[in-house]
């Protein structure tokens, strides 16, 4: 089985959303709605030092309708076959390395104002990744300097609500 391990979390496997699984001063949550284009290009100028790459739910939507192409260089490729044993599902995530942070920025934009993009999306590196879904950022880091970092210049825009020390594993979530 195929893993990409992102803060130490297998970020293509898991089903459970991984700020549930990591405590506080590991990660940090936005509505989607908070953030503009300059203050996302803030934080991946921030967190990724160099590339980024990106990790999408390929399954469920019109790859011909949502044109990727046009807003990335896209130079390495290639996608998943992701059995879900909990949903009884199989689902395709496609994988992209080595993205500039300008157009990991695109991207983003890019999905903002689409209509039809993937429901759940990573741009990740070793040490820490940033999930995007319709309704939340989520920032996980292995590096707590980065969250520190993040909570006091986004002071005003993070979900203050979601700033509590509640772990659950995703066996917990499951009753296994």
């Amino acid at each position: 089985m195929s893993s990409i391990i992102s803060a130490g979390y297998d970020i293509l496997n898991k089903q459970l959303s991984p700020f549930l699984q990591f405590e506080n001063q590991h990660r940090v949550r936005f509505y989607e709605s908070r953030l503009t284009y300059f203050k996302y290009r803030r934080l991946v100028g921030h967190i990724f030092g160099g590339d980024v790459n990106l990790l999408y739910l390929s399954s469920a939507y019109n790859k011909c309708n949502f044109r990727l192409w046009t807003v990335l260089n896209i130079s390495n490729y290639q996608e998943y076959k992701i059995e879900q044993k909990h949903y009884d599902l199989v689902v395709m995530m496609a994988n992209i390395n080595h993205l500039s942070q300008s157009d990991a920025v695109n991207y983003i934009k890019y999905t903002k104002v689409k209509e039809n993009h993937p429901f759940i999306s990573y741009l990740y590196n070793e040490q820490t990744f940033i999930r995007l879904s319709p309704f939340y950022i989520d920032i996980i880091s292995e590096d707590t300097s980065v969250i520190e970092w993040i909570k006091r210049e986004f002071e005003r825009e993070y979900a203050h609500d979601f700033d509590i020390n509640e772990v659950i594993s995703e066996a917990e979530w499951y009753g296994e």
